[in-house]
């Protein structure tokens, strides 16, 4: 399926949005107290997640167009959004780290880790996590995104990005301490 930059964004919005609260239900149940997992720029949305999701559903659809083996696709698209994904949850957390001295997440406690960055138990729930994706939740999200006029998208998508830009800006402000404008 092709999409185009308006699906594309929507999906961006969802898939940041669904990371999110998989990523505060998760630490809730591991940590057994309520967490509200904070973003590095945005309160209650994800970007990493938000692109990791699109990551996901191009390398699957990819595979599926050149792949005539069922079980060879699904296989090949796995390890595929594995590596794409843990690739960018390291440069990510490099680049928060070395620029902006902010660690989002640590798993130097864990075995197999790089730079305490990545791990291999996390690129491994990667792999579960984007069949689920790919195979149940993408058609359903994407079923629902195709239905919805193209007119609502884009006042949706103005209303959401102009929200998460003003989020962003705010919290580098309050970051970095620049009072040099108040709002």
């Amino acid at each position: 399926m092709q999409y185009d930059f308006i699906n594309i964004s929507m999906f961006f919005l969802i898939y940041g949005f669904s990371g999110f609260l998989l990523e505060t239900v998760f630490r809730s149940i591991v940590e057994k107290k309520t967490i509200i997992s904070k973003g590095f720029l945005t309160n209650f949305f994800c970007p990493l997640y938000g692109i990791c999701g699109i990551v996901i559903v191009l390398i699957f659809t990819l595979s599926e167009i050149t792949f005539n083996s069922r079980l060879s696709s699904l296989i090949i698209a796995t390890i595929g959004s594995m590596t794409a994904v843990t690739a960018l949850e390291y440069v990510t957390g490099r680049v928060l780290d070395s620029a902006f001295h902010h660690k989002m997440w640590d798993y130097s406690h864990l075995p197999f880790n790089l730079h305490s960055y990545i791990c291999l138990d996390f690129s491994l729930l990667w792999g579960i996590i984007a069949i689920i994706t790919a195979c149940m939740v993408h058609p359903l999200i994407e079923i629902t995104v195709f239905a919805i006029p193209e007119t609502y998208k884009l006042v949706f998508l103005y209303f959401a990005f102009s929200v998460l830009i003003i989020n962003a800006s705010y919290n580098v402000r309050r970051m970095y301490r620049w009072d040099l404008i108040r709002l």
